[in-house]
């Protein structure tokens, strides 16, 4: 029954979509936000942050102050992002054609910077490309933007199946141009993405604990981190790309931006070159976030931990 009243909210919400102001769409979310923060949300801040803190205090001892100096601002700021995603995420559900000019507002809200370059020089060599990323910014709009620009793909994904409140994601996807792979599908579908020059998008920065990983420092402490990015570089035999779409502090649109493609070491043996790729790109995802903190998922869980409460 929950799952059949969200999905009539999401679809009402779609058709609004279409009438509605995007910054008027988006203030038509903030309180349901807001109540879902003070629900659950945003405990679940709170302890990832209270997790981060040590290592925050190391490596960028001013966030910390401010997190431990006004933490429910902080929730709010977190909430904020999320409405302003689920805004977004409405609009690309409504039919972005990637070929065509009902998606223009995508351009006009995602610039491209320089550093697209490295994306294109490893997808001009016709083996595709993996390209990771984090529940950072918005991650929908980089995927739509990349269509946009001509790079079709898939997104390796969460389907679940008797979930027609979840399934809308799918379809938003397809909706904009790129379909979406269960985590659960055999390797070589997504590999068929590589092989055709495609682009395969990974999310690679949450804990999911049905899918094989290994335990990586992150801010400091150990989180179950998937072993499938090492294992797609491996068996395809090319590096990860990680790829961000966040909103500058004080600027009114996202920037798409490319980090250097992250190769498997081959000196090494198998296990340690899995976990010093991964350790990789944990750290950088670390960058990403004190750049941008608001901007991560912090409502989501990430550690296996008791944290302190209070």
């Amino acid at each position: 029954m929950r799952r059949r009243v969200r999905a009539s909210l999401v679809r009402g919400l779609v058709r609004a979509s279409g009438a509605v102001p995007a910054p008027a769409l988006e203030a038509l979310l903030r309180p349901l936000v807001r109540a879902a923060f003070a629900r659950r949300y945003g405990t679940v801040v709170r302890e990832n942050v209270a997790v981060a803190l040590p290592h925050l205090r190391e490596h960028a001892p001013r966030l910390a102050d401010e997190l431990e100096a006004v933490p429910r601002a902080f929730e709010r700021d977190v909430a904020r992002v999320v409405a302003e995603q689920g805004a977004h995420w409405l609009r690309l559900a409504r039919g972005a054609d990637p070929d065509g000019p009902g998606g223009g507002w995508i351009e006009d809200l995602v610039e491209v910077d320089d550093s697209i370059d490295r994306l294109d020089e490893i997808l001009a060599r016709g083996r595709g490309a993996i390209v990771i990323t984090a529940h950072l910014g918005d991650w929908e709009l980089l995927c739509a933007r990349l269509r946009r620009r001509g790079h079709g793909g898939a997104v390796v994904g969460r389907v679940r199946r008797r979930d027609s409140s979840h399934r809308w994601l799918v379809d938003m996807r397809r909706a904009y141009g790129v379909e979406t792979l269960p985590q659960d599908a055999p390797p070589r579908d997504a590999l068929r993405v590589l092989r055709d020059g495609g682009v395969l998008g990974l999310l690679t920065d949450l804990r999911v604990k049905r899918l094989d990983g290994r335990d990586v420092p992150f801010f400091g402490v150990p989180a179950r981190t998937m072993t499938a990015p090492a294992a797609f570089a491996r068996v395809h035999g090319a590096p990860l790309v990680p790829v961000r779409c966040v909103r500058p502090f004080g600027a009114t649109r996202y920037r798409l931006s490319v980090d250097a493609p992250l190769e498997l070491r081959d000196d090494v043996a198998r296990e340690d070159a899995t976990l010093d790729l991964l350790a990789r790109q944990n750290r950088l995802f670390e960058r990403w976030i004190i750049d941008a903190p608001e901007q991560w998922a912090w409502h989501q869980r990430r550690w296996d931990v008791a944290t302190p409460h209070g």
